[in-house]
């Protein structure tokens, strides 16, 4: 049998800044977002209230975050600089 190496790649942290989800720091410095249905639900809510989002792009959004099963606890987000 082969002998494993324990190698870590990463940490969960939680956020300092309240109201914002906790996340995983990896060790090349890349940084990933955990977030819930809940929080991005709540999130949508939000973006839809400072008028970020059209209803018809909220809905879309929201269709797409309720078909997540219920046993899928997080989504890893990569937040990238969009174009």
């Amino acid at each position: 049998m082969a002998k494993k190496k324990r190698n870590v790649v990463g940490s969960v942290l939680k956020s300092k800044e309240a109201g914002q989800p906790d996340y995983i720091k990896m060790r090349d410095g890349k940084i990933y977002r955990l977030e819930s249905k809940k929080s991005q639900l709540e999130s949508l809510e939000g973006a839809v209230k400072a008028g970020k989002l059209s209803g018809d792009v909220a809905e879309s959004i929201k269709e797409r975050i309720n078909k997540t099963p219920d046993f899928v606890r997080f989504e890893i987000v990569e937040l990238v600089d969009s174009e």
